[in-house]
């Protein structure tokens, strides 16, 4: 989870940059009853099933992973109740949860100090983003789903951290108005930076074309860095509009919260007890000591 933060913190500083991006607005929507279930894999390091929940202001996803690189399938679940501005992320097999506010990205870059690529100390990184609609259509239920193709090609300068790449994505998706809890535009392009040391890249982006893509129905991706190639794939295995149970989007109870890690994070493997977090703090402070040596 303290990885996801520092994670989100530097899509922000991306996106900051990046002034053709524009950030998604919190928003409280009113979703139709939905279920989509879809089977997701990557390489041969991912093998998992996600299943999305929808009714009014309330969202629910349930990630499954298989038995890939894990000795064991792990079930996680994160609740969205967009009227309470709350999110529960949640480890089924553990009863473990952590909660957390909604935080509304636009609200916070208007508090932000704007940064400029002059202000930034690393090399230079052009990403260069093609959104193609092909004009194809397919109905599934009630929604109806576009077929749009991208390519996103990252060239890094000389002296850059971040590795030349190609991405070709492929796929069917549909549009679900307020999901996440978000008013979105153009974001979802966004790529976490590559730093050195105290050098940040400095992000170019040129857009060529600008087709929306949505909620993946299904969709085929190619990834090609350092001439290794890497296949992802989604496809939908159940869609469904039949009345969701109001009680799935609820904390359930007996779950203990997860132990905090700092900045807003936390791990959702360890409950939040005395023994756990004189563990972790001890194993911070050894490393902050080893690192006083080097």
């Amino acid at each position: 989870m303290e990885s996801l933060v520092t994670f989100c913190t530097s899509i922000f500083s991306l996106l900051i940059l990046a002034a053709s991006v524009s950030l998604p607005k919190f928003i409280v929507p009113n979703h139709s009853d939905l279920v989509i279930k879809t089977h997701r894999t990557s390489g041969d390091w991912l093998s998992q099933a996600d299943t999305l929940y929808l009714k009014g202001a309330r969202e629910r996803s349930e990630i499954v992973t298989e038995k890939l690189a894990r000795a064991d399938p792990m079930k996680f679940v994160v609740i969205r109740q967009c009227d309470k501005k709350r999110v529960f992320n949640l480890n089924e097999r553990d009863k473990i949860y952590a909660s957390s506010e909604i935080e509304d990205w636009s609200e916070r870059l208007k508090k932000a100090r704007p940064v400029s690529l002059t202000q930034t100390s690393g090399a230079e990184v052009m990403m260069t983003i093609d959104s193609v609609d092909t004009g194809e259509r397919r109905q599934f239920e009630h929604y109806t789903a576009r077929h749009v193709k991208v390519k996103i090609r990252t060239e890094p300068g000389p002296g850059a951290s971040t590795p030349a790449s190609v991405e070709e994505r492929d796929g069917w998706y549909i549009d679900l108005p307020g999901f996440g809890c978000q008013e979105r535009g153009l974001s979802g392009f966004g790529r976490l930076s590559a730093s050195r040391g105290n050098r940040q890249d400095r992000w170019q982006i040129k857009w060529l074309g600008k087709a929306p893509r949505g909620y993946a129905i299904e969709e085929t991706s190619v990834v090609t860095e350092a001439g290794n190639k890497t296949n992802s794939k989604v496809g939908l295995l159940e869609i469904s509009e039949a009345p969701v149970n109001p009680s799935i989007f609820e904390l359930p109870a007996g779950y203990r919260q997860a132990l905090e890690t700092g900045n807003g994070g936390a791990d959702l493997t360890k409950p939040d007890t005395i023994s756990n977090r004189t563990q972790y703090y001890w194993t911070r402070l050894t490393l902050w000591v080893r690192g006083l040596f080097r």
